[in-house]
Parts: C-alpha cells; structure tokens; sequence
C-alpha cells in the first residue's frame, strides 16, 4: 500500500529579547523553498528534509512537500513569514489530502509576533484541517522548548541527539521509520512530555564530553532496544531566552498506547535532569581571562595549531547580534598576531570596505551598530585584503550540503587582526566562512568564531586549544540580565538554589 505522507519544515529559534524582527526576507537569505521546488533546493545537504526524502524513497510514500524555511535566530517572526511559510503547511493539508500520515520538520522554540508558542499553534491549525486521527510525527531541535500543546497534537515527538547538531537526516529517519509502522497498523503512538521548575540543564545539551546529556541520551538508546513498548524517548535540553511560561528542558516519550510508565519514564529522566542541573563542562572567562589565557599559551610558543575562541555571548546561534565589540577590542588592544576574527555583521562597513576594494587602507566604525550596550563602534584603521559576495558551501559537518549568504562580505586586517565583516548575520560553524575569503584558519595561532557550540564540529579538531569567553553580550550566560515576564515563576536559576 502507498502512503501519502505531508512534510514539511519551518524552523526557526526565536529569542523574545532580541530586537531584530525576523521577516520573510531573513527566510529568503537563508532557506526557503516551496513545494516540488524543494527537493532540488536541499540536493546534497544533510538537513531534516533530506532524511525525509530518503525515508520517503525507502517506504514508498507519496509524499507531499510543502516548504523549506530556515533563518538564523533573531526576534520572534514576523507575519509575512508565518503567514507564508505556516500557510503553505495548512493551504496543502487543506487542498491536497486526504493523507495517511504528517511528518513535519519544526525547531521547537519557535515564537511569532502572535504565538509565544508558535509550533504548538501550527499544529493545532494543523490538527484542526486533518482530524484526530491522522498520525503526526514532528521532529525537533535538541534546544527545543517542548509544550503541552505541541505534545497534544503530536502522536510522535523525536529530538536530535547530537550538539552540534550533525545527525538531522537521522533523527528524520528515525520518526519516520515509527510514523511507518504507525501508518500499516502496527503501533498507536502516543506522546507525553514531563518538565520541571527549571529553565536550564543538561549541560545546555552539549554531547562532545560526557555528561548528564549523554547519560540520557544512553539510556534511552538502551531502553528503546529493550522495551518494544517505548518507540522513541526524546530529551530537550531547551532553549533559555524564550519568554514563554513553559521554556526550560523535558524529556518526550513516545509509547505505543496509553499507558501510565511512560509518564513514569519520562518522569524518571526529568528527575535525573533536575538532580544535576548544576553541571555545566564550560569554563567562562571574561575578557580579560581570555587575553591572559591567549597569552599564557603562545608564550609556550607559536605554530602549534589554532587556539580557538568562541565568541560565547555574542553567538548569533541564539539569537544575539553578531556584531558585539567587546571581545574584538580587547584583542585588538593585545595586539595578537597571525589571529582572525569571524565575524563581525556590520552591513555599512562592509559596503564601505567593499567600495574601497582590495589592498585600500580604510577607517571604519566596526561593529555596535544594534545596541551598542554589548560594545560601542570601534573607529579602526585597516586594509581591505579581500572582497567576496560572502557566498559559499558549507562542506560541514554543521551545515554539510548547504549554501550559506554573509553577503557582500570584506576581510579587513587591523594589525595582526584580519576581520571577516560580513552583511548578513550567520553564525559562524563552519571553515568556509574563512576559506572562502582566503584565510585558512589552521595556520593561523588565534580564530575567534561567534558560536557557542556548533563550531566544534569543524573547529575542534584543528584546535590546538578552545577557550569559551562570555563577553557579557545579549547571548551571556547570566540570564538574570534577561526580562521575563511569561517564564513561570520561582524557577531555577532565577530563583530557585
């Protein structure tokens, strides 16, 4: 029998606190595709539809796509883009059904200007289209903030397991592979979602060292195997600024029926993410620490490799601006050497440096242009080394397969500083983001890269060292700084030891 199967993704981590709108046009920069246009779009990249697309070839499905829509994290999204990209998902359940089963690509922490819940409002729109018997299966970012009414109408809830993010088509397959045996009959999925009066833990989700992330992740991996009742157990370390009353980590099991231990699973793992909330594998330094440190290692001598520094705070990953001069001035003070910087998004200077051309000497304002709380304009002089349209592939492991737009993007050198100034905020994950204007970051002694986490996937095994500075940017790890005004009350670390 062949099933037809609706998908779809629209994905966005939205952060309540950033001022930057996030418009159909940030779509547009990013990734969006609609229809029988998307398979071509996401050729070759290794995403969520990709392993839809593969599961669907498996199975058989008639499958009926959608959208692609993915933007960097920014302010909650506009209505264009709702109205677009939730549109298309709701005009094709509504014209083109009827379907035997939903597989549907989302974030999880995902707000509008409408919708603090916003995945949870598509689906019920969704659910209200299709009826209450046509199985649902979401896939979610491991940061997801997972909400009763997502839960409610969703029958399969399945996380990635991996941070950085870099087994999307798997964690694709792996719902899929339970919405087929869903669609012959075989199990009647149901989800349940079990939080605490917690907005952090789990080691913020992080899988490159052990922790209590990956403890999970381990049992549920042995519990899936040994109990052919649990189909999927899905932990979410959540997303932290998100002004949303149930924001924080959860675990999702996925049972096949109604039955009150899976309640009591998901219980357990929230229990166990709630005893070690305090764990966290980073050490944060201040701007002053990373300097010190930065010189405590090169003093042991130079060409060794890259220490690498992630630029934590201004990680535009979760929604900060990408263009904080904290860090960057600090360091250029320092007067580092054979050291790049990547990057700064400033659109201005960037078309100031790009009309200059290559090998001018130029002054600029860099930077700060958002909010300059989180560092002012540094008035610079430097040389433009190179100009580029700030197009490349991304050859992964983050983002493998897909093209990334900087825009009109200059390599500006400050000293011993070359500066990727870029017009498009992205955060930088990926070598490609220096390769392709000509700087090979592992022969250089420092490369500063506005990323929390995912920048590990390709930088960690060129780093010589990594440190993790939190220059005190919208991203900062004191989230006291953040107002909230939805996020339930008392709550860790806000209030509770």
């Amino acid at each position: 029998m062949t099933f037809r199967v609706l998908t779809g993704l629209f994905g966005h981590e939205s952060n309540a606190f950033s001022k930057l709108p996030t418009s159909l046009l940030n779509f547009e920069n990013y990734l969006l595709a609609f229809g029988d246009d998307v398979p071509a779009k996401i050729e070759g990249a290794k995403i969520e539809p990709a392993g839809v697309e593969e599961a669907a070839a498996e199975y058989g499905w008639d499958l009926v796509r959608t959208v692609v829509a993915w933007a960097t994290p920014s302010g909650p999204v506009a209505r264009d883009a709702w109205d677009t990209c939730a549109g298309a998902i709701l005009e094709a359940a509504m014209s083109k059904g009827p379907f035997d089963g939903v597989l549907i690509n989302l974030h999880g922490a995902m707000a509008t200007v409408d919708y603090d819940d916003a995945e949870g409002e598509l689906l019920k729109q969704l659910r209200a289209v299709i009826g209450p018997d046509v199985p649902v299966a979401i896939t979610l970012d491991l940061h997801a903030n997972v909400t009763d009414l997502m839960t409610e109408h969703a029958d399969i809830i399945c996380a990635y397991r991996t941070y950085p993010h870099i087994d999307q088509i798997e964690t694709s397959r792996r719902a899929a592979a339970v919405l087929q045996r869903t669609m012959k009959g075989e199990v009647k999925p149901v989800a349940v979602t079990a939080r605490r009066d917690t907005i952090e833990g789990l080691d913020d989700g992080r899988t490159t060292t052990d922790n209590p992330m990956t403890t999970l992740l381990n049992r549920a991996t042995d519990l899936e195997l040994a109990d052919p009742g649990v189909l999927m157990v899905s932990i979410h370390a959540g997303f932290t600024p998100a002004n949303l009353y149930e924001a924080g980590p959860t675990v999702s099991v996925t049972g096949d029926g109604s039955d009150d231990r899976f309640r009591a699973i998901a219980d357990e793992y929230m229990d166990y993410a709630w005893e070690t909330r305090h764990f966290d594998s980073n050490t944060y330094l201040s701007v002053d620490e990373t300097i010190g440190e930065l010189h405590r290692l090169l003093a042991d001598g130079t060409g060794k490799g890259p220490i690498v520094v992630a630029d934590f705070s201004d990680n535009p990953g979760s929604g900060a601006y990408g263009d904080s001069t904290l860090l960057l001035e600090g360091l250029i003070q320092t007067d580092l050497q054979n050291a790049c910087f990547g990057t700064i998004c400033d659109a201005d200077s960037a078309a100031k440096l790009v009309s200059a051309g290559e090998g001018a000497t130029v002054t600029v304002n860099l930077g700060g242009k958002t909010d300059p709380a989180f560092g002012a304009p540094l008035e610079l002089t430097g040389t433009v080394t190179r100009v580029t349209d700030g197009t490349y592939v991304a050859q992964g492991p983050r983002w493998k397969g897909v093209t990334h737009h900087l825009g009109p993007t200059a390599v500006f050198k400050v000293g011993g500083m070359e500066i990727v100034v870029a017009s498009n905020r992205i955060q930088l994950t990926e070598v490609e983001a220096f390769t392709h204007a000509g700087i090979d970051p592992r022969e250089r002694d420092v490369v500063v890269v506005k990323s929390m986490q995912h920048f590990r996937a390709a930088f960690a095994p060129l780093a010589r060292e990594i440190l993790i500075c939190d220059a005190g940017a919208l991203s900062t790890k004191d989230i006291s700084k953040l107002p909230f005004t939805r996020l339930r009350r008392p709550i860790f670390p806000l209030d509770l030891d």
